[in-house]
């Protein structure tokens, strides 16, 4: 665990490791909970999840592309949760971070808040020579700048009383059969790509603590 201050802002880092998806979540709901409470400070989790599906608010069975009986076969956690955004997959190949930040620290501006994390997600992929787009709407998430079909990174936050909760997910080095079960998004045709796939071997923890400095400087600010 760790703290960042920097030009007014600070909050706390806790770095979960490998986790399974229904735990962190727990995790992250009592964290969220305290907040709406009056307890705790905005803290940010960075994590990895064993294999899960994840479906959001806005998604659709339909956009899982096998049973989930075949899904469980294959190691793969399914959970409905409470975030916008449709179906999403998670991996140990990819880095994942859940701000419980106060909004009203950040102008009580939603959107402009989804905008920065993708900032986030676009300036780290830049550090491998990477161009990506971010995409709001029924699309929303990083996608390879020019390739309208490949998404690098996927967000979605639930949001109350100005505290936010869930967040942004970033492809570093997915297993691509299991990301392939999924329709991302609901777009067909949609597929999920990570930073290895255009650059070769790269290191999680290299990619870590880019994504943590990244974040540091555009949310450190206000």
């Amino acid at each position: 665990m760790s703290k960042v201050d920097r030009s007014g802002n600070s909050y706390k880092v806790i770095d979960c490791g490998l986790t399974r998806y229904g735990e962190n979540y727990e995790l992250q709901k009592e964290l969220f909970t305290g907040r709406l409470e009056g307890d705790g400070e905005d803290t940010l989790l960075i994590t990895r999840h064993e294999p899960v599906v994840t479906l959001g608010k806005s998604g659709s069975n339909r956009d899982l592309l096998v049973s989930k009986d075949l899904l469980a076969g294959r190691g793969v956690d399914f959970v409905e949760i409470d975030r916008g955004g449709g179906i999403t997959y998670h991996g140990p190949g990819q880095l994942v971070l859940y701000p419980i930040f106060d909004l009203r620290n950040y102008g009580k501006d939603l959107r402009k808040f989804v905008r920065r994390l993708g900032l986030v997600a676009k300036n780290v992929v830049a550090e491998f020579g990477l161009e990506a787009e971010f995409r709001e709407g029924d699309e929303i998430g990083l996608w390879v700048e020019g390739e309208e079909s490949k998404k690098l990174g996927s967000l979605g936050l639930r949001v109350k009383k100005w505290y936010t909760m869930h967040g942004l997910a970033l492809n570093v080095s997915l297993d691509k059969e299991k990301a392939g079960l999924i329709r991302p998004c609901g777009i067909g045709g949609a597929e999920l790509v990570s930073i290895a796939d255009f650059v070769g071997d790269v290191e999680l923890d290299e990619v870590k603590q880019i994504l943590l400095d990244k974040f540091s400087r555009e949310f450190s600010q206000r």
